[in-house]
């Protein structure tokens, strides 16, 4: 279908019927039966007479056979462009074991004939499902090959290794000092290989990044298969692959050639004082684009809970260390005053309880000097006590929550932080019952993006397997409708957005999913099993199943 063609067909009437439309507005408001669209907007819902009653004689009418109706899905935090490329590179999750990791790459680079030179990116590894939980370093990613820089990166994409030749390559050292991260040393002080937060990011700058017209085909690619899970909008992490001059430039094309099947709003990376000042010299604010939009700065506060980066108040149990801070208090006063004065909104990943500390007293001080509500956000915000979400409420933060992190990360939280620590993390019940704005999203490649997996992560609590029986701390478990919710108009709210999309009502836009089956008559360790029948975003239908 031509550019031409959507036009057209965008501003014809379609009549969705025969299905069960949930508007989301309240938890138990009654369902409706049909919703009448008129171009990208929904003109009305209700019984399916009143509805045909309303249609224009040449309105396309649609026969959802039984579906189940919502507003489409949004995934609060998420990296697209680095989900598409990822299917580029050798994933290593399902590997139990270092032997298994080598062997897989080097059948890897003998399968795709990677010429000697050229650099071998590995993603996906987790130590935690080895025999001896031991980081990979750089010997083993040289037994992978010393004829090719290789870079090994762990499922959370804070922590890796790389071989002597990356390292060279990248400049690296052991008297290198990396601002927020760091490249380990052993006692015989030669370097292991092993590369902590901002020092894995030297290395993995060093990879030649994609062309334009590489970019403009993984992302018509990536948002297509996002419809494909319902997803109709997405806030995504991209620009340390690309320019946001090039991602603005590619879905706007994308966009007026049809080919942009999901709403984008884009975080933009501004780590210090001057990457911001560029940013803002561009003239660009949050909220600012078309389909694609920008949105958030994003700032990185701490690591990983796998990796022993995220930052903590206390040290990790039997040990003095208590992970890694991106900055200094000042330092992040700083650039939190600079982009809050200027009406950027900032996204701060935050895991451990210390980097949380942080962000929120960076915000209170901003607050403080230019009192104005743009809706901050903690991503992943996993461990809190009372004490800080209280003063997160009082400072008018948001949480973006991951719920596919507790099946991964629950089996570890004890050992790493112990029993009474282990009660403060994911404390989605609490926040939400404290009024803190909660959005849901995947961290895809970290997780999968599919909500629906999100939404039964968030209901039970469990493992695929369901392990445990009544999930992990199961007083934090959500009904379906605050899980749905978390993946809908939570996250509009979040990108300020909440008038236009996030439920079903009339005027807003016509973004939604059609299920397979009723996700609120469902067993909740199935949910994720329910069937994607279509996506419509902008009042187009973006994805069909056969």
């Amino acid at each position: 279908m031509s550019a031409d063609d959507i036009r057209e067909k965008s501003r014809k009437q379609r009549l969705f019927y025969n299905g069960t439309f949930y508007p989301l507005t309240a938890p138990c408001e009654p369902s409706k039966e049909a919703m009448l669209v008129e171009g990208n907007r929904i003109a009305a819902l209700g019984s399916k007479e009143e509805i045909f009653s309303l249609a224009q004689k040449e309105a396309e009418k649609i026969d959802l056979r039984g579906g189940c109706v919502l507003p489409g899905f949004n995934d609060s935090h998420c990296h697209l462009l680095h989900t598409a490329i990822t299917e580029e590179k050798l994933d290593v999750s399902s590997a139990s074991s270092p032997e298994e990791m080598v062997r897989m790459g080097r059948e890897y680079i003998e399968r795709e004939q990677i010429p000697e030179g050229k650099w071998v990116h590995i993603i996906g590894f987790d130590q935690n499902r080895f025999p001896e939980p031991v980081l990979p370093d750089g010997a083993l990613a040289d037994a992978i090959s010393q004829r090719h820089p290789v870079l090994l990166e762990r499922i959370c994409g804070h922590v890796g290794a790389a071989n002597p030749l990356a390292l060279e390559l990248a400049g690296i050292t052991p008297e290198s000092c990396i601002p927020g991260g760091c490249a380990d040393v052993g006692a015989d002080g030669k370097l292991t290989g092993i590369l902590r937060e901002n020092a894995l990011g030297a290395v993995s700058a060093c990879i030649p990044r994609h062309t334009a017209e590489e970019i403009r085909i993984l992302l018509k690619n990536a948002s297509r298969k996002a419809a494909s899970l319902g997803i109709t909008s997405l806030q995504s992490d991209d620009l340390g692959f690309v320019s946001l001059k090039t991602l603005f430039a590619v879905c706007d094309e994308l966009e007026r050639n049809g080919k942009l099947s999901v709403r984008i709003w884009e975080e933009a990376q501004a780590p210090h004082r001057k990457e911001l000042e560029e940013l803002l010299s561009l003239g660009y604010r949050t909220g600012d684009g078309g389909l694609f939009k920008l949105g958030n700065i994003k700032l990185f506060t701490d690591g990983s809970l796998g990796a022993r980066t995220a930052f903590m108040r206390e040290p990790y149990e039997g040990t003095n260390d208590r992970g890694i801070a991106v900055y200094r208090q000042d330092e992040l006063d700083s650039l939190v005053s600079a982009a809050h004065q200027n009406g950027m909104q900032i996204a701060f990943h935050a895991i451990g309880d210390g980097a949380l500390e942080q962000c929120v007293s960076a915000v209170e001080k901003a607050q403080e000097q230019f009192p104005r509500k743009l809706r901050h956000r903690i991503v992943h915000c996993q461990f809190a006590g009372d004490d800080l979400l209280s003063r997160m409420k009082k400072a008018g933060l948001c949480a973006d929550i991951q719920p596919p992190f507790v099946p991964s990360d629950a089996p570890l939280v004890q050992p790493l932080l112990g029993e009474t620590r282990e009660k403060t993390g994911y404390r989605w019940k609490t926040m939400l019952h404290m009024g803190i704005p909660l959005g849901g999203g995947s961290d895809s490649p970290v997780e999968t993006m599919a909500p629906l997996w999100g939404i039964r992560c968030a209901v039970t609590r469990k493992t695929a397997e369901g392990f445990p029986p009544k999930g992990w701390h199961p007083e934090e478990n959500l009904s379906v409708y605050e899980a749905v919710s978390l993946y809908t108009k939570g996250g509009a709210y979040l990108s300020f957005e909440e008038a236009e999309k996030g439920t079903l009502e009339p005027g807003k836009l016509a973004d939604f999913v059609v299920l397979g089956k009723d996700i609120f008559h469902t067993d909740p360790e199935r949910i994720h099993e329910i069937p994607i029948q279509m996506t419509v975003m902008d009042g187009i239908i973006r994805f069909q199943a056969e």
